[in-house]
């Protein structure tokens, strides 16, 4: 059985970036088993997010011409008249 040091575990947890559980398999299997089951969905979790396509972000430029394209750019002489209605 390996043990370690609180304060070792938790300096781990931080340099690797995962959750820390401080458990004895002597004492409480299922405390082991629930840590194992957190460190699996991390991993899936980790998987999921890597196999995610990478977002560009799009530069004032490129937002202002899909705006324009979006909602149109019309000359001031390109405007259709509304119709109106006298009585």
């Amino acid at each position: 059985m390996k043990q370690i040091c609180v304060d070792d575990g938790q300096e781990l947890s931080l340099q690797y970036g995962c959750q820390f559980y401080e458990v004895s398999a002597a004492e409480n299997f299922a405390g082991v088993s629930l840590a194992f089951q957190s460190l699996l969905r991390e991993a899936r979790s980790v998987q999921l997010l890597k196999a995610l396509p990478i977002r560009r972000k799009l530069g004032v430029n490129s937002v202002s011409k899909v705006l324009g394209n979006i909602f149109g750019k019309n000359s001031k002489g390109d405007r259709k008249k509304r119709p109106s209605l006298s009585i």
